[in-house]
């Protein structure tokens, strides 16, 4: 039985682990990721320590490769490029310098691809050769299986579902864009809705959280227990992750979409509403092809898609 290491690099934390082939972890790490430094150098050396450590308490398990989640675009020779909210790395040669340092192989990828190979080997996945998992979060990220495989596009950014656009000239995105599927069926999209109709002094539930705790979650919560306002919002946000869920399985007739991340909590509430909005937009045959499931990996999906993809380059 063979071990790898998983290592999920985030905004805020570095969590890894070392797994075996069946998905169990023998031992996890997290620690700050180090972004206020704006130094590449500083979170480099966390993320070279943090594996450092677990080899450290590996109680003699050899470890057979690394692979690392990163938020952004990572090309085949291990170079990233990250788009996010860790802005100090551009075309840098993370996999190659720390498998360098450590002489272990190392493979990197975007977190999202690694959460579909997670859910692939580990979770909702298991037995599927075509699917999509879309992570619901602050943004939305997308991973794309076919054929029992990643499909990472010609130099590694397919998968941005996140980015397509569902409303011509509409709301402008983080990206820059403007109508941006993220712009429309995020946390972040759901959560601006509520402000700004509490700027406007609508009358709702929520106002009592504004300004510093209004949360998708929050948001969600109060829509169960019947606030007109949340309820719109939440409508609203299921309304518009329906629509691109229809665009991706009129364009990739998957055998399922994995809805994971944080809005994918809200379970039942919000597939129901998913479900009947796909269903509507999506062409009748694709439609009768698909299943919509939740993500099965939790709080661990960045470190088990990570582990995942070691497992699968290293064999």
């Amino acid at each position: 039985m063979g071990h790898v290491i998983g290592v999920d690099l985030g905004g805020t934390a570095i969590k890894a682990g070392i797994c075996d082939d069946k998905g169990e972890f023998y031992k996890t790490l997290e620690i700050p990721t180090g972004v206020e430094s704006n130094s590449s150098l500083l979170i480099m050396q966390n993320i070279k320590q943090c594996i450092r450590d677990l080899i450290d308490h590996a109680d003699g398990k050899k470890i057979d490769a690394i692979g690392v989640g990163v938020p952004g675009i990572a090309f085949d020779n291990g170079r990233i490029s990250i788009f996010s909210n860790i802005r100090v790395f551009d075309n840098y040669p993370m996999g190659p310098e720390i498998e360098k340092e450590l002489k272990i192989p190392v493979f990197v990828d975007n977190d999202a691809n690694n959460a579909a190979r997670g859910e692939f080997k580990f979770g909702a996945g298991i037995g599927k050769k075509n699917f999509v998992l879309i992570t619901l979060g602050t943004g939305i990220g997308g991973g794309v299986f076919i054929n029992s495989d990643i499909y990472s596009g010609t130099n590694g950014c397919a998968g941005e579902v996140g980015h397509m656009v569902i409303v011509p000239d509409g709301k402008q995105c983080g990206c820059g864009n403007f109508g941006c599927w993220e712009a429309y069926g995020s946390a972040s999209a759901m959560i601006r809705r509520a402000s700004c109709l509490i700027g406007r002094k609508v009358k709702t539930s929520l106002t009592r959280y504004y300004p510093d705790n209004i949360t998708a979650k929050v948001i969600t919560d109060e829509a169960r227990a019947g606030d007109p306002i949340a309820l719109r919002i939440f409508d609203e946000t299921a309304y518009y992750i329906g629509l691109g869920t229809a665009n991706i399985i009129n364009i990739l007739n998957p055998q399922l979409c994995i809805f994971g991340g944080g809005l994918s909590h809200a379970g039942k509430f919000l597939f129901d509403r998913v479900k009947f909005h796909a269903m509507l937009n999506a062409a009748p045959a694709a439609w009768e092809a698909v299943d919509i499931v939740a993500a099965k990996l939790g709080n661990k999906a960045g470190i088990f898609g990570a582990a995942a993809l070691a497992f699968m380059k290293k064999s």
